[in-house]
């Protein structure tokens, strides 16, 4: 069964975030933001490049192993 991040991104994203926990990481971010702003924002926010990520995008950062530093950067983002 595909993981439910590719509802969003797609199968191939889905690879591409190489782990499971990448996936779950980027899937609970998914929901936080698509909760206050609605899932099309929420999946805009995770690809584009973000100055609390030293202008990489949410998944990359994931992808990378700086889940926390995303995580940080989501919190910022629903708080301002």
């Amino acid at each position: 069964m595909p993981h439910p991040i590719a509802d969003t991104f797609g199968p191939n994203v889905a690879d591409w975030l190489d782990t499971d926990e990448h996936r779950d990481q980027a899937h609970t971010l998914l929901q936080l933001i698509a909760d206050k702003d609605g899932p099309y924002i929420a999946a805009a926010w995770l690809i584009g490049m973000n100055p609390h990520l030293n202008d990489d995008a949410p998944l990359q950062a994931i992808r990378n192993g700086h889940s926390a530093d995303a995580r940080a950067a989501a919190h910022d983002y629903l708080n301002d």
